[in-house]
């Protein structure tokens, strides 16, 4: 007996998985140090320890007094976003590829509950490495869902390539001096917006 998710329980997940973005300037603008949302990780907002190098690769200054509820909204950020993969792949039909399509998916999903429960400055390693495996898997994922879907085909083609040149304008970050912070927030925030925007196009 497979698991259903019910269309509010769908819904549901995905509004709340984008809500991410309406509660993390409340933990920015109670950081201590200044915090630059442009260059900065999301991940700095949930450093457990205050000062400069926290972590191997931040030598900018951080301390961030509410960090232990950024790493529960991290948490609960990764597990409304495997909730709301699990419902989508319900409107696909039953086979191989396309259960490979979600777990590619919620690899994704999986980073930010890893990086919840590891922080940077514990663990850099095992904090970011499902994180980053995931911004590769989700990229077959989303094409597969692409090829898969009978409605919303187009709106995830779509996503799929803007998550491609942001992953490339991630990769030029080590040869560049581009906004981090920022193209960090916009990967994932294209990911949350194509589940929220293709939850209502299936049920319309």
């Amino acid at each position: 007996m497979s698991l259903h998710i019910s269309k509010k329980i769908g819904i549901v997940s995905w509004v709340v998985t984008i809500l991410y973005f309406v509660i993390e300037p409340i933990f920015i603008m109670t950081s201590i140090a200044p915090y630059n949302i442009m260059h900065q990780a999301m991940s700095d907002l949930g450093v457990t320890s205050c000062g400069k190098y926290t972590y191997s690769i931040a030598p900018h200054e951080i301390c961030s007094p509410y960090h232990f509820w950024m790493n529960v909204l991290f948490i609960v950020n990764g597990i409304t976003l495997s909730v709301g993969v699990l419902y989508l792949s319900q409107y696909l039909k039953k086979n191989w590829l396309n259960k490979l399509a979600t777990v590619c998916i919620l690899i994704f999903a999986f980073g930010n509950i890893v990086s919840g429960f590891i922080p940077a400055d514990i663990n850099l390693f095992w904090h970011s490495i499902v994180a980053q495996i995931g911004m590769i898997t989700v990229l077959f994922g989303l094409w597969i869902y692409a090829k898969s879907l009978a409605k919303g085909k187009r709106w995830t083609y779509f996503n799929l390539f803007v998550v491609i040149a942001f992953l490339i304008l991630i990769i030029l970050l080590f040869f560049f001096p581009l906004p981090a912070g920022l193209i960090q927030r916009l990967f994932y925030g294209v990911i949350f917006l194509w589940g929220t925007v293709l939850t209502i196009l299936l049920n319309d």
